[in-house]
């Protein structure tokens, strides 16, 4: 299903980066854990489809090895080629999503490239929930 990305790329874009300043990354990181919480664990198809609903983008998991997932994200064409840190909403959500799985500690990280981004997640499974 194709979502309209205006209404997101005018918060994300304008609002909170004027609201959060040089703080957005950081805080939009924590906002997407916060949102994955909200949500109970899904499995990799469920994961994907709501990247689709939320208007994320289309998402595939194109590497799982040890502590370390990587994900390729491929957002919609307006939103594609933006900033460092833009990503770090999804970012957050698939640390949060993951480390909720595995039941410890997992960080993400985003790595914008020329049409995908590669979202990175870093779990460290000494350091589990309790």
């Amino acid at each position: 299903m194709s979502q309209p990305t205006f209404a997101i790329e005018l918060l994300r874009d304008y609002v909170l980066t004027d609201l959060l300043g040089d703080d957005y990354g950081q805080v939009i990181y924590w906002s997407g854990k916060r949102i994955a919480r909200k949500f109970p664990v899904m499995p990799d198809e469920e994961l994907c489809a709501f990247f689709e609903e939320a208007g994320w983008g289309q998402l595939s998991l194109i590497k799982e090895k040890g502590n370390k997932f990587v994900f390729e994200l491929v957002p919609p064409p307006s939103t594609q080629q933006k900033a460092t840190g833009y990503y770090q909403l999804e970012a957050g959500f698939l640390a949060e999503q993951i480390a909720g799985r595995l039941q410890c500690v997992a960080e993400g990280y985003a790595d914008p490239a020329r049409e995908a981004v590669h979202i990175t997640v870093q779990l460290d499974r000494k350091d589990t929930y309790e």
